[in-house]
């Protein structure tokens, strides 16, 4: 390929030889040919690096595949980080080493992009596959536009999927945060409350569902210890969002935002079993952004956001005065979701 390319795939690699073949040869089959992939390989100790390598050769001009110095692991983040370096595309777009790309995907998402200049970024849904690419019921990722606020939703969790971005603004939103498993989604964050993002309807790839996935999808074969770990992984996006709430200068510094991370990471830290710390977060919180006392529409929408029966009661009992929620249906109904939820819950777990 000559000149710069459209769009520059980027593919962050990490032990997926049994995947990779699959995951480029979708890509290469893209009915949109103006990209490059770039492959950065984080110190796979399986075949990865040898799949790579035989695949830019397969495809010169078009493929380049890098690592990091000495061949070493250094986590998802900075993997993604060399990957954007390297990029040279308009256009960013993310592919994990494990996942599928539809023929029509890029197709799709540059139309959109080049149809819609005020919009920065934009995200869509994809199936699920199993190890073997059978198709698995659901689909990953939702319409963001139907809640209230993108940012909130996205603190409570972080369901999209796949990003394309203006290379332009993903490099003036800074780099993925060093050292977090989870860094594409406190990267989502960041890009969220700086720049306009926009759905795009019907799934234009699939994603890999398997006893691997570092993502937030848990799989039936996770172990409690590979559960807490992931709570771990995620307080820690939290964490790292709340401390740059404290830069003035920052996006996410007024005050609903940085109450909001403070009981997202009550809630994780809930989970953990961890109570001291998550009542002094919640307390925090309300401390943060006293108006959120009032607000019981958003307080609601946090219940609903954490599925959590003992947050519910936790926020409660930090609410500070008379329990106005009695009286508000809202609240009430979102108390009764949770409930119902954590009750069915629980019953999939009971003996045939």
């Amino acid at each position: 390929m000559s000149g710069t390319p459209l769009v520059s795939i980027c593919i962050p690699s990490y032990n997926h030889a049994r995947f990779l073949p699959a995951t480029l040869d979708a890509i290469f089959a893209q009915t949109f040919r103006d990209f490059e992939v770039v492959a950065v390989d984080d110190g796979s100790t399986d075949n990865s690096l040898e799949i790579l390598n035989a695949y830019a050769g397969k495809y010169p001009g078009m493929m380049r595949v890098f690592t990091h110095a000495g061949g070493k692991n250094l986590g998802p983040s900075a993997t993604e980080n060399r990957g954007v370096q390297e990029a040279r595309g308009v256009y960013w777009c993310g592919n994990d080493s494990d996942d599928i790309s539809y023929p029509d995907r890029l197709e799709r998402q540059v139309a959109f992009m080049e149809s819609r200049p005020e919009v920065s970024w934009i995200y869509g849904v994809c199936d699920y596959i199993d190890g073997d690419g059978k198709k698995l019921p659901g689909e990953y990722g939702e319409d963001l536009s139907l809640f209230p606020g993108i940012v909130e939703r996205l603190i409570m969790d972080c369901y999209i999927f796949p990003i394309m971005i203006r290379r332009a603004c993903m490099l003036d939103a800074g780099p993925f945060e060093p050292g977090l498993m989870f860094g594409d989604w406190e990267y989502a964050i960041r890009l969220a409350v700086r720049y306009p993002a926009a759905f795009l309807p019907g799934a234009v790839g699939a994603y890999r569902k398997h006893e691997g996935n570092t993502c937030y999808v848990p799989h039936e074969r996770f172990t409690p210890e590979r559960e807490r770990e992931g709570l771990r992984w995620s307080l820690a996006v939290i964490a790292s969002l709340r401390r740059k709430a404290e830069d003035p200068h920052s996006e996410l510094s007024n005050p609903r935002l940085k109450a909001l991370l403070d009981l997202r990471q009550a809630s994780f830290h809930l989970m953990l079993q961890e109570r001291e710390a998550a009542s002094a977060l919640t307390r925090e919180g309300f401390h943060d952004d006293p108006s959120l006392r009032g607000d019981l529409k958003q307080l609601a929408r946090c219940l609903l956001g954490f599925q959590s029966v003992r947050m519910a009661l936790m926020m409660m009992r930090n609410y500070g005065y008379p329990p106005k929620w009695l009286f508000d249906l809202n609240f009430l109904f979102a108390l009764l979701r949770v409930g119902m939820y954590r009750t069915l819950d629980s019953l999939k777990t009971l003996p045939e």
